[in-house]
């Protein structure tokens, strides 16, 4: 690969992670990924040293399982007969649940078309401590990269959308990653992901990013600062501050008020720290692709690692080269799903406040993010 080419691929990988660096910000507490310590790659590079990352556990299916059942009633006792289907099941060809619904199972979505042209990446957040035996992946994203359009979108999915988990039963979009490995799925967590993404919208999801939560501050400040353009008027709560409000506008933020700033949730919603989620990804995505330390790949990379934990890389975005050189973070293309017109409330018989999807206005919505 010729050193020319280099800067270019560096900042389409700095382009997902940049994004997907901050995309566990919805999540109410600290995340952690898979991933072992990168080696030195011996070239200077902008960020600071991160901890190293424990070793995580885990746990047994049956203590994995328990959160999740809770939040459906009756486990063992289905809260109507079991159905017998005469002909194919609504779920066919996809596996059936092993537990029952609350609602009806729909069928699976229509698959969207995008060819090898298209690449699209999941950026997920979890909520996982080492303490504790469970975990979500309360932020959902996925990063489209568009090569004959010469376009990125970023498509923001609420974690509590109620959707059919093939294999499980319907439950929060949060659960699918995580129960993945707990059922030993085929492709275990991602597998199970994929599977969901594509029954219930008809997405193709080919690579995923999980990030580190506890590096995100660090790493901000180690880049001297975000600037977030800053959309709407929030005023929150902030623990040592009081009562906090951020104007419209351009607004500079160190690690720790970034995290406040996409973590606050007192006055506001889901849906809105969506959208003060994807300024803060714009404004870190900027920063980072402005560094000299683009030029410098592999250092780049193996300091990446320390935060991100993946499945894809370079190579699997070099096809995507030449859209990169046009393509900033302020001309990302943004898309979030909301209620009501793409979902709504509903209290399931368990008490648990979750989003019912409206099909026909997602699959509107993922129509016009995929095909600019």
């Amino acid at each position: 690969m010729s050193a020319g080419r280099r800067p270019l691929i560096a900042a389409a990988f700095g382009m997902a992670s940049a994004l997907s660096l901050s995309c566990m910000l919805l999540g109410n507490g600290a995340s952690m990924f898979f991933g072992g310590n990168p080696g030195n790659s011996g070239s200077p590079t902008p960020f600071l040293p991160a901890s190293s990352t424990p070793t995580p556990f885990m746990p047994s299916l049956a203590t994995q399982l328990a959160p999740f059942l809770q939040e459906t009633p009756g486990v063992g006792e289905p809260l109507v007969p079991p159905t017998p289907y005469a002909g194919v099941p609504p779920w066919s060809p996809y596996a059936g649940p092993i537990y029952p619904a609350p609602t009806a199972i729909p069928s699976p979505a229509q698959p969207f078309e995008l060819g090898d042209e298209v690449l699209n990446i999941a950026l997920l957040g979890s909520d996982m401590r080492s303490y504790e035996s469970s975990y979500r992946t309360d932020t959902i994203m996925i990063l489209s990269l568009n090569r004959s359009r010469g376009t990125a979108t970023l498509i923001s999915f609420p974690r509590d959308l109620y959707v059919y988990i093939p294999a499980y039963t319907m439950q929060r979009i949060n659960v699918a990653f995580p129960i993945g490995y707990t059922l030993g799925y085929e492709g275990g967590s991602f597998g199970l992901f994929k599977d969901t993404m594509m029954y219930n919208f008809g997405l193709r999801v080919d690579y995923w990013v999980r990030v580190n939560f506890s590096g995100f501050t660090g790493l901000v400040d180690s880049l001297g600062g975000i600037d977030v353009p800053v959309g709407q008027t929030l005023t929150d709560k902030r623990k040592g501050f009081g009562v906090v409000t951020v104007y419209p506008g351009v607004v500079h933020m160190d690690g720790a008020t970034a995290l406040w700033y996409v973590r606050s949730r007192y006055s506001t919603s889901d849906f809105d720290r969506e959208r003060r989620q994807q300024e803060v990804i714009l404004g870190f995505a900027n920063r980072l692709l402005s560094l000299n330390a683009l030029a410098n790949m592999p250092g780049f990379f193996d300091q990446l690692r320390q935060f991100v934990d993946m499945d894809l890389s370079f190579q699997d975005l070099a096809p995507f080269v030449t859209m990169a050189t046009s393509v900033r973070p302020d001309n990302v293309r943004r898309y979030r799903i909301v209620s009501p017109t793409q979902c709504y409330g509903w209290i399931t018989p368990g008490g648990a406040d979750v989003q019912l999807p409206i099909p026909d206005a997602i699959r509107s919505l993922l129509q016009e993010a995929l095909y600019p």
